[in-house]
């Protein structure tokens, strides 16, 4: 049984509470109703309704906070219907969902804030939230369930786009940035401060991490990209290109097995369906996730799980090393962790949960393609099967072993220093890094002792790492402390991490520092060396220039460990490269080199930069221009309107020729017209935009694209067809009748 707190949710909530109780038999428990067998899952695993509709409304993203609620951002405009109207309507919102009577499901709806534009992500840190709203960034102090002292930490956190691909899933990372997918900024507070500095774009929705500090991402086509090296670790030389560190694609098959068939956007091309129907390979692929709990068994334990929304499934890899790069492999044939056979099943995110468990964020929208980029084709079926229809829904799920049973989320809001100090030294990867960031939120530095001797304990390798990270959020690392930990026994991989750290430690003697680099190079051990190569290039004496050219023996060939070696040579890659002309061992290196001397000469630099305007692509903007000049004769659908216009969906000037579809636009059109075999004799004339003060050719291209992507099955129109037609037609006022434009052709 589940019971709504209704004095914590709107009328309008508890009137579709009331609409149900009608119309689908709701008469006290909400979620009466939902069944679970749509689901086919791996043997031996559960899946449990943890919150669902009336208490979620298209959720995009949640985070557990201390006293085991889930926070969430609803964006219920995001396509409210087939046309995506009203996009920019404020009525995103912030929820809190609680469990008030103790058995693992939520029960109770708190809404703190209803009037966000485009909320995408959020996270508890600092002791506040941080939240997406708009083009911002925000933080704010939590008192009970308000939100006070609201800050604004990103003016530019969102700079173009649509919500497909705006920034989304903050996420914290071991090194105490927080980091976000499909962005280029960073942020961490320091003394009470804000930072805000460029890092390296990665994938387009989500971002996971696994207990070596190592990103995982992805874009909608491509279900798994990992780095090789830690966040900007590889950013200290700006006319370096990063090829082979970040951004590499690791997943052997992008096939995917759904249920049953499905409706894609570019469902008409060969080879996109099988022939059943089913989607074959991911063409929304988002919410990658690294699972690190206890709840599945030990069989799961550092997978990767993608979702699959548009296939209602959710895939399983296993990621393995070969030749020191990674490879993730289905364990499966032609079936899936888990699929749907419901076709509103649109799992967007996954959550390592406090419990241990995985947690599954369903959107549960019929509509889960962005109007800018739907064609025709995807239109027709979304109508056809009435999935425009479904909305207002939204869904959590919790999986575990069959044995398992949901239970409350711990409640860790009244832990004291020395509990959280515990919490650092787990096995749960969730609770050390909860107790890193709530640790050096609390920026007390009283705890230095105590974590210092964390760090020296090799009994605990998950606390070593832990607390050498806390350290340094605290801004508590020293000489001292960097000395202890360097002449711990070399056996442990604490080193690795304390070679990381080395250059963010000040006053460390350069003897003990060389000394150090000289015990570990030893040891032979590939990812501790990348971390010494990317240092040792800064020191000019005669020792530090021996390990250098120990490593470029050792790795000259190796482009994932040149990039570190580059990375640390900045400014003296023409020496560098006079040194190893002639060693054959140092090919690779001499190679990249001269890539990088290349892009010095033409002051080409490639590291990221921080955006400095907001800007809208292609499509997006194509949408908006065709909203304004087009829609009110051709529709919003563009299927045109009784004596006023023709339609657009599968017309023949919209399809064919573009320097035709271009020079009607540019000068109009006058009736009669015939439009995919149907005569259309309209007493309105188009005007032409060509004098247009407002419009230029790029906006004209855009809206174009927009027309040939929506409406046929085109390709794009591009901003030097329109300046060519343009050319052509220039000082012509009449517009145009069907048969003068024979001339232009009609090929697509």
């Amino acid at each position: 049984m589940v019971v709504i707190n209704y004095k914590a949710i709107s009328i309008k909530y508890y009137v579709f509470f009331l609409l149900g109780s009608v119309f689908f038999g709701c008469h006290h428990d909400p979620y009466d109703g939902i069944s679970l067998d749509e689901f086919i899952l791996d043997e031996g695993l559960r899946i449990d309704l943890i919150a669902a509709e009336p208490l979620l409304d298209s959720p995009l993203d949640i985070s557990f906070d201390a006293q085991g609620r889930i926070w969430a951002v609803e964006l219920p405009g995001y396509m409210r219907d087939i046309d995506g109207s009203d996009e920019e309507a404020p009525d995103g919102r912030l929820v809190v969902l609680s469990d008030n009577d103790a058995d693992g499901i939520m029960d109770t709806r708190d809404v703190l804030l209803d009037t966000l534009v485009a909320p995408r992500t959020l996270l508890h840190v600092y002791g506040g939230l941080l939240y997406s709203h708009g083009t911002g960034l925000y933080w704010s102090e939590i008192e009970g369930l308000s939100l006070t002292n609201t800050i604004l930490i990103d003016s530019l956190y969102v700079v173009g786009g649509n919500i497909e691909h705006q920034p989304n899933n903050l996420y914290y990372h071991q090194d105490n940035w927080i980091y976000s997918a499909n962005s280029k900024a960073r942020y961490r507070r320091v003394n009470g401060e804000w930072l805000r500095e460029a890092t390296s774009f990665r994938g387009q929705w989500g971002l996971s991490g696994d207990a070596d500090g190592y990103l995982y991402y992805n874009n909608n086509s491509v279900p798994l990209f990992t780095d090789y090296a830690w966040p900007n670790e590889l950013l200290d030389n700006p006319y370096q290109s990063i090829r082979y560190n970040l951004n590499q694609s690791i997943a052997e098959s992008r096939r995917i097995y759904p249920y049953g068939p499905t409706a894609v956007n570019r469902g008409y091309i060969e080879g996109i369906l099988d022939e059943q129907g089913r989607v074959k390979e991911f063409t929304s692929a988002c919410g990658p996730l690294i699972y690190h709990g206890d709840r599945l068994g030990t069989a799961y334990t550092n997978n990767a799980f993608v979702s699959a929304p548009e296939g209602n499934l959710i895939k399983r890899y296993i990621i393995e090393e070969s030749k020191d790069l990674k490879i993730a492999s289905s364990p499966y044939d032609t079936i899936e962790f888990l699929r749907s056979m419901d076709e509103t099943f649109r799992p967007i995110n996954l959550y390592n949960a406090p419990d241990g468990s995985l947690y599954i964020l369903d959107l549960r929208k019929g509509i889960i393609q962005h109007r800018a980029y739907m064609t025709s084709y995807l239109r027709d079926k979304i109508l056809g099967k009435s999935l425009d229809q479904i909305k207002g829904l939204g869904r959590i799920y919790r999986v575990s072993q069959s044995n398992d049973t949901p239970k409350p989320l711990a409640n860790k809001s009244g832990y004291t220093k020395s509990d959280l100090l515990k919490l650092l030294q787990s096995n749960l990867m969730y609770n050390r890094i909860y107790a890193q960031r709530v640790l050096i939120g609390l920026d007390d530095r009283s705890i230095k002792d105590e974590l210092v001797k964390i760090l020296l304990n090799p009994k605990n390798e998950h606390g070593q790492i832990s607390a050498l990270w806390t350290l340094e959020g605290l801004g508590l690392i020293d000489a001292d402390i960097w000395q202890q930990a360097s002449q711990m026994p070399l056996n442990t991989k604490i080193h690795w991490h304390v070679a990381k750290i080395t250059s963010r430690v000040k006053d460390v003697e350069v003897d003990s520092l060389i000394s150090y680099f000289q015990k570990l190079t030893a040891l032979g051990n590939r990812s501790i060396d990348q971390q010494i190569a990317r240092e040792i290039g800064k020191y000019d004496i005669a020792p530090a220039q021996s390990i250098l050219t120990n490593l470029i023996d050792r790795y000259g060939n190796d482009p994932h460990t040149v990039e570190y070696l580059i990375n640390g040579l900045s400014g003296k890659e023409e020496s560098i490269l006079t040194q190893v002309k002639n060693n054959s061992s140092a090919d690779s290196l001499s190679n990249m080199l001269n890539v990088v001397i290349n892009y010095k000469v033409n002051e080409d630099v490639k590291t990221p930069q921080l955006p400095k305007a907001t800007y809208k692509d292609k499509r997006t903007a194509g949408l908006e221009l065709y909203s304004q000049y087009c829609s009110a004769c051709h529709g919003l659908d563009g299927m045109g309107k009784n004596q006023l216009a023709p339609p657009l969906v599968h017309s023949e000037y919209v399809s064919g020729s573009p320097e035709r579809l271009t020079a009607i636009t540019l000068v109009g059109l006058q009736g009669p017209i015939t439009v995919n075999g149907k005569n259309y004799d309209m007493k309105a004339v188009m005007p032409g935009i060509m004098n247009n003060p407002a419009l230029t050719d790029a906006d004209i291209s855009d809206l174009l694209t927009f027309l040939r992507n929506s409406f046929s099955e085109s390709s794009w129109v591009s901003e030097e067809i329109v300046s060519k037609t343009r050319e052509e037609l220039m000082g012509r006022t009449e517009p145009f009748r069907a048969e003068e434009l024979i001339r232009f052709g009609s090929e697509k």
